[in-house]
Order: structure tokens, then C-alpha cells, then sequence
């Protein structure tokens, strides 16, 4: 399969021919992900469900100013435009306006979670765009756990009736590799491979997953000679957006044999061992030995865990603690968030 067109923007009807249900791409900015998809979406005559994180995000790209297709009409010579179907439903629409043909719909997240009963039959595709949130947004509580409710309502029991599943197609940029979908997926590990490797594309064909990462865009290399990129040339902004690059710190990612150390405890997914003769931790997802201090991921554990191990996160602060990898790291942060 070809990642790229011709004109080097991502090929994202090429990754949606592949067949799998969950897809997910991140990449540097403009390098035609939305574009792309919503292209696809409209040729292909598929009815789409556009998503964004907030009401406020889909809001103003339903705003007929601010409209998602501006560019594509002006490209296409094409007249979507967007239409308020309900109270707090939105879509595109084609043909006259006093009687539109619905093409897509959008929504966010947190809207759709609270229409559980909608009819959403002739919808064959999710494009869950800007998945990953920047660093200055909230947090959405449970956000994965939203997106697969989402899917299901969506999705409905269409392949038991001998459908094929709605397509995800998730958009974003490289803005954090702990990010929830990735979390819940167990994704994190397999994205800091292939960016340390330069791997653009993974699949589990068992899970029904593709995952890409546009790390060699020729227009990514091309916007690095603009103004913006010239300025900050070098910086963590440039890297997520040009070369796709997640701002991970790998300082505190030293690998061990784990002979050297003895079990002390795990909390969800994360295993907790000290060294045998130094003052020294070190955590991984693999398990070795007996641990008699075991706390799950929920709210309660981790606060019984934080009590029982306060000193652990002095230790961080002093670099006396050693990860197998950045997931091992991130899943450490999370549990004392």
C-alpha cells in the first residue's frame, strides 16, 4: 500500500481500502489527514460521522465561515455547507438549501455519548479527528472508554447481521504518545518502536488495527523552509510538526537486567523492583518473582499506593529510578496523577 500520493498529502483512501475497522494516523500538520478523509468520504458517496473532542471544536468548523469543506469546495468546486439537524446535532449538507442531501454529520464526543438512541444505520464511517489533544487542553474523563461507546452506538449489531463494522478512522498529530486511545489500545510501546526506527505503518490483524505514522511526508520536508518552521527550528513544536516526533524524554529509560533486582510491587500494569545493593528502582510491564503488594489502576489503589510508597515519588524527583521504556515511565506519572 501506498502511504503517500503523488502529490506527497497521505494517501487516506488507500489506508481505508486496506479493510481494517480501526485506523489510526498521526502525522505532521497539513499534510491532508482531514482533507483526505473528508475527500474520501464525499467521493465514495460514505456517510460520515465527523468527531471532534468538544462542542466548542465542532462548533466553529460548522460555522458556515470557519466550514471544514472550505477548502475542499474551493479545490473540488464543490458547495457542502453546513446544516443544524437538531438541537445539538450538526451535519454537511449538498443541493438546495431548502432541501439538502445530508452527507455527513458531526458531533463531539461528549455530545454523542449522551445519544445512545439515534439512528446511525447509514453511517459506514467515524472520523474521529484531532484524537490526540494538545497540551493545553482538559482532559476528557474516560475519553477512550467515550470513543468505544461511541463506536458501539454507531456500530450497532450490524455485523451480526452480516454488515460489515463501521470503519474509525482516527486523525491527529503528534502531540503526546501517552495519549488515552493509545493507553487503552496498548499502542505506546509499539509508536516509540516505530519512531525510533522510522516505521510508518503496524498492523494487528487479529485486533483489526492500522496504525501510521507519516515520519517521511514530502510536504512536511518542504514546509520546513516557511516562516514559522524557520523560527522555531529545532524546537519540540517543529519535531511534532514536521517530523511527526512525539516529545517524549527518554532520560529516565535505562533498561535492566532484572536478575539485579527484587519485586517490591505492581500497580495495574506497571511492576515495581528494587535494586539487590543499591538504592535504586526500577519499573517494567514484565513480571518476575512473587509481588505481595498488588494495587489495580483504580482511584482508590493508586491512593493506597501513593500512602504505602510515598518515598517512590521523592525517588523520581531524584533520578533514582530507572524504566524499561517510555510506556513503563508514563504508566509511573499516571498513577500519581
Amino acid at each position: 500500500m501506498r502511504i503517500y500520493l503523488d502529490s506527497g498529502y497521505v494517501n487516506i483512501k488507500g489506508i481505508l481500502q486496506e479493510g481494517y475497522p480501526f485506523n489510526f494516523v498521526d502525522g505532521g500538520r497539513a499534510t491532508g489527514k482531514t482533507y483526505g478523509a473528508l475527500k474520501t468520504a464525499r467521493e465514495e458517496k460514505r456517510k460520515f460521522i465527523l468527531l471532534r473532542r468538544t462542542e466548542t471544536q465542532i462548533n466553529l468548523i460548522t460555522n458556515p465561515k470557519f466550514s471544514i469543506f472550505k477548502p475542499l469546495n474551493a479545490d473540488m468546486g464543490w458547495n457542502v455547507y453546513p446544516v443544524k439537524i437538531g438541537p445539538k446535532s450538526r451535519g454537511f449538507a449538498e443541493g438546495p438549501e431548502d432541501d439538502p442531501e445530508i452527507i455527513g454529520y458531526a458531533a463531539a464526543l461528549s455530545t454523542l455519548s449522551n445519544m445512545r438512541g439515534f439512528d446511525a444505520s447509514d453511517v459506514d464511517l467515524i472520523i474521529y479527528d484531532e484524537f490526540i489533544p494538545e497540551k493545553h487542553e482538559r482532559p476528557i474523563k474516560n475519553e477512550a472508554d467515550a470513543v468505544w461507546n461511541a463506536y458501539e452506538t454507531i456500530n450497532r449489531n450490524r455485523e451480526l447481521k452480516g454488515i460489515p463494522p463501521v470503519q474509525l478512522l482516527c486523525l491527529a498529530n503528534a502531540n503526546e504518545i501517552a495519549n488515552p486511545i493509545y493507553e487503552s489500545l496498548n499502542l505506546i510501546r509499539i509508536a516509540d518502536k516505530m519512531e525510533k526506527k522510522g516505521q510508518e505503518r503496524w498492523t494487528d490483524d487479529k485486533r483489526g488495527i492500522q496504525l501510521i505514522r507519516l515520519q517521511h511526508s514530502s510536504i512536511s520536508q518542504q514546509k520546513s523552509g516557511t516562516a514559522l518552521y524557520k523560527l522555531t527550528a529545532g524546537s519540540s513544536f517543529a519535531s511534532m510538526a514536521l517530523e511527526n516526533s512525539f516529545n517524549v524524554n527518554r532520560q529516565h529509560v535505562r533498561p535492566r537486567p532484572l536478575g539485579e533486582y527484587l519485586p517490591v510491587c505492581c500497580i495495574g500494569e506497571l511492576f515495581i523492583y528494587r535494586h539487590k545493593s543499591e538504592s535504586r528502582l526500577y519499573c517494567t510491564t514484565h513480571q518476575s518473582g512473587v509481588f505481595n503488594k498488588k494495587y489495580s489502576s483504580s482511584d482508590t489503589d493508586r491512593i493506597f499506593y501513593r500512602r504505602v510508597f510515598c518515598h517512590h515519588w521523592e525517588m523520581y524527583i531524584q533520578n533514582c529510578i530507572d524504566f524499561e521504556d517510555v510506556l513503563a515511565e508514563k504508566l509511573f506519572l499516571h498513577y500519581w496523577e
